[in-house]
């Protein structure tokens, strides 16, 4: 047999295809679903799928100023073909605040005051231009602060869900929760109430829901419900590290994100000089993956300082961290608010953006774009909105 015929006898198993496409960047794999029946089988596989690339290409910010553009600050050798700033929702007149992501899906509000028939929470995916409204809630009682947590897994389900903690003065500091289920363009009538306060960093993963209390060191983790759970399943697990406010500090610098699967928190040890991250094994034990020295990162060695009252912080913050491409994003508050990535395993520095002091970043907001599709019923509400 000739070489050439050979070669073409050969079939490759469908876990050696799946190796060879989870080397691509994510959007020329979308794009090369249309080459075969199999290939398009390979994205929609849950199994398949945990193997596909999801990497961040850069950070989501928004000026402080009233009217600014959401702006995406690109990580090194990413992809810049992305409409962060939205001008794909013509219909909406007003400025867009940007203020959860989640696996591609952007939650945004609008600037001011809503208008009418329209909502004021706004779900999008800016890689797709793809968007929808989210209905209003019933009237309640009087409600001093509001929080929306997106959560949205494509290895998960295709839909997405919006958690809301409302915070009553009535009798104390009470926190109901509801959810809306984009399957349905509904709000369940799922309550659940709390007295603590759970409006910090969160994370959806794996069908949970990840907050952090406000003040306290844990976590409050929600399953997500079906349309007939009248009551949410949940449970509070301790953060690894230090608790915040110790004595005379004023550090809350903790970050969430997810490996693999595998929810991971990062903060700075006491002195600062050492970041530790750590992966939640289990539903309780926190393992330490890395210890990271930044001294070398920064070019200094003192790195905690006092403030004009007096307090101990930080002079530099964790934005963001993504273990599978060994990447801590920091912020230099010291240096002209330098933004740099830092590499885990090389240990190399990029300066990302540099911004001025009145610059708003929305931190933790990694962007993974999703190239997939709303469905059509989603689609359907945001077509009868607009």
């Amino acid at each position: 047999m000739e070489p050439r015929q050979w070669m073409t006898t050969i079939v490759l198993t469908d876990d050696l295809v799946v190796e060879i496409l989870s080397r691509l960047p994510l959007k020329s794999f979308c794009r090369f679903k249309c080459v075969s029946t199999s290939w398009l089988a390979f994205s929609s596989d849950l199994h398949y799928r945990q193997k596909l690339p999801r990497t961040p290409v850069g950070l989501l910010y928004q000026k402080r100023e009233h009217g600014t553009a959401i702006h995406l600050a690109g990580l090194p050798s990413s992809d810049r073909d992305i409409d962060s700033t939205l001008s794909f929702m013509q219909c909406y007149e007003r400025p867009l605040e940007l203020k959860h992501c989640s696996n591609g899906l952007l939650l945004c509000y609008h600037g001011g005051m809503p208008s009418k028939g329209i909502s004021d929470a706004i779900v999008c995916n800016p890689a797709t231009q793809e968007w929808m409204s989210l209905p209003d809630t019933e009237p309640g009682p009087a409600v001093c602060y509001a929080s929306y947590k997106l959560c949205f897994d494509p290895l998960w389900s295709q839909y997405f869900y919006v958690f809301k903690f409302e915070s009553s003065p009535s009798g104390g500091f009470d926190t109901e929760v509801t959810v809306f289920f984009s399957e349905y363009s509904t709000w369940s009538n799922c309550l659940w109430e709390t007295s603590d306060i759970f409006f910090g960093d969160s994370l959806f993963v794996n069908g949970v829901l990840y907050v952090e209390h406000l003040w306290r060191h844990y976590l409050l983790a929600l399953d997500a419900p079906d349309t007939c759970t009248q009551q949410l399943n949940h449970r509070t697990i301790q953060l690894p590290g230090f608790p915040y406010g110790p004595e005379r500090f004023y550090c809350f610098d903790g970050r969430l994100w997810q490996s693999s699967g595998v929810l991971c928190y990062a903060q700075q040890e006491l002195d600062g000089c050492m970041i530790r991250i750590w992966s939640l094994e289990g539903y309780d034990r926190w393992v330490v993956k890395h210890r990271l020295n930044m001294n070398n990162v920064f070019g200094r060695d003192i790195m905690l300082r006092t403030n004009n009252e007096g307090l101990w912080y930080f002079d530099y913050e964790i934005l963001a961290f993504d273990l599978e491409r060994e990447l801590v994003i920091l912020a230099d508050t010291i240096a002209d608010n330098k933004i740099i990535s830092y590499s885990i395993s090389t240990g190399k520095v990029c300066q990302i953006l540099n911004i001025p002091s009145f610059v708003n970043l929305y931190r933790s907001l990694l962007y993974v774009p999703y190239y997939g599709k709303f469905p059509a019923c989603v689609l359907q509400a945001a077509q009868d909105k607009c």
